[in-house]
């Protein structure tokens, strides 16, 4: 007699519970609407694996001002056209690509040597390359 007390129960308590996991369900699924959208950074088109023209080699500061002097910063950003020398919001720099650590693509790039002595001249560079007006150039397509 108890168990089947406790079957007519659980039986009046069936419906209560099924209505319970739709709407848990629902609500999980819903959730990612109010999540902002993802926008990509590069509005260019991309084709399937490609990188930077430095991508596997050597990401110095004569590569950087190469990429420098070839980003042209009305054109839209992408893997050949990115200013070298940007950062994102949180002080990093990107790779050969232009992709930032984090991003899907980023790829970890190969560095060179660095010494007082090699840090001193890259000093040297910057501060020419920042008497550029190209360098201080903000909200163009070009730019993150």
């Amino acid at each position: 007699s108890f168990l089947a007390a406790m079957s007519q129960s659980w039986s009046s308590y069936l419906p209560y519970w099924k209505f319970s996991a739709v709407v848990l369900a629902l609500c999980a699924a819903g959730a990612t609407a109010f999540m902002p959208a993802a926008q990509p950074r590069f509005v260019a088109k991309l084709y399937a694996n490609q990188y930077g023209k430095y991508d596997d080699q050597l990401w110095d500061i004569a590569a950087k001002k190469d990429i420098f002097a070839a980003w042209d910063p009305e054109a839209p950003r992408s893997e050949l056209n990115f200013n070298p020398f940007e950062r994102d919001e949180t002080g990093n720099a990107a790779d050969c690509s232009g992709y930032f650590p984090g991003e899907i693509r980023y790829k970890d790039p190969i560095r060179p040597d660095a010494s007082y002595t090699i840090m001193q001249e890259e000093a040297k560079v910057m501060a020419e390359l920042s008497e550029d007006p190209k360098f201080k150039t903000t909200g163009k397509p070009g730019n993150l």
